[in-house]
């Protein structure tokens, strides 16, 4: 900072190079280093790193592509070897996790982050996609819409019953607001949707638009309901198998670098799924109601800001 006579002391000059050469440093380590020392728990295989995931769902390929464009996006960020492969089953959330905390079938899962399925697994605390999966809008029934244009708020709402899928966390977020709810798996709710079984069928911004074109023949009466949005913080992570620290620790360091360097938001600002969804969703123009989400840990609550994506700006996201 300069004094009196207009010179920049030496003293600043000598500060701000230690602190510029501390931030490449810490840079270089994100992006080298990853193997870590052996015998660390950041210690990269010999052979490099076999991350396997559930099989994606028929009709949820759309959903997967961002994550895995993302996971590919921090692994080469890290520059390490890897393959990622599917499991030979698709599972519900519940079996999922079940089988990341016994590291029998798989090793990585994304889903929606909750404090209760932490236990036994390494977390890598970022949001896969800004929140969006936090984003509520509704599959309904086509001729049903005039009844959705008279709900206003949370009242109204409760007057509805929703669906939603074993063992999700979205269930217990619904619940504790007072709405009601019924499960089924997957599948059988877009079947319940279209029976009247349940009016409504709330689904993540990127999932529900992809979902109503791919079963635009199977289910012509279903459509995207136009005005309402249910919002509360919430968002796919990835969970890595207890037996795979050194994974978490490298999708980590290869996630955050890939925010620092301006990868990841090249991504999300241009991929098709993402993109589509802020087009097709058209955000500003829908009545938000927003409930809480008490399922967050104390950590995800911490997650900075700038991993989350703004409202109301969201959909000028470019």
């Amino acid at each position: 900072m300069p004094n009196a006579n207009g010179d920049v002391p030496a003293l600043f000059i000598i500060r701000r190079y230690i602190m510029q050469r501390r931030r490449l440093v810490i840079a270089a380590l994100g992006m080298a280093g990853i193997a870590g020392m052996p015998g660390s728990p950041r210690a990269m295989p010999a052979t490099g790193f076999d991350i396997v995931h559930p099989r994606v769902r028929t009709g949820g390929e759309a959903r997967a592509t961002f994550a895995l464009a993302v996971l590919e996006l921090a692994m080469k960020t890290a520059n390490v070897p890897y393959t990622i492969r599917q499991a030979d089953v698709a599972m519900e959330r519940g079996r999922a996790l079940a089988e990341l905390a016994g590291g029998n079938s798989i090793n990585l899962l994304w889903t929606s982050m909750d404090s209760r399925a932490e236990t036994g697994l390494n977390v890598v605390r970022i949001p896969v996609n800004r929140g969006l999966i936090g984003y509520r809008v509704f599959i309904i029934r086509k001729d049903r819409q005039p009844e959705f244009d008279r709900v206003d708020d949370l009242a109204d709402l409760r007057r509805l019953t929703a669906g939603q899928g074993l063992g999700w966390v979205d269930t217990d977020i619904l619940l504790d607001a007072g709405l009601k709810v019924e499960t089924s798996s997957t599948d059988t709710l877009f079947a319940m949707t279209r029976a009247g079984r349940v009016d409504y069928y709330p689904r993540g911004l990127i999932e529900a638009f992809p979902e109503m074109e791919a079963r635009d023949q199977t289910d012509p009466e279903l459509t995207v309901e136009k005005r309402l949005l249910l919002k509360y913080r919430s968002d796919f992570i990835f969970y890595v198998a207890r037996s795979a620290p050194a994974l978490a620790w490298t999708i980590e360091r290869g996630f955050t670098a890939a925010y620092r360097n301006g990868s990841y938001l090249r991504l999300f600002n241009t991929h098709p799924v993402i993109q589509n969804a802020l087009t097709q969703s058209r955000l500003r123009e829908r009545r938000v109601i927003e409930v809480d989400n008490r399922y967050l840990s104390a950590a995800d609550r911490e997650i900075p800001q700038e991993y989350w994506m703004q409202w109301p700006t969201a959909a000028q996201s470019r």
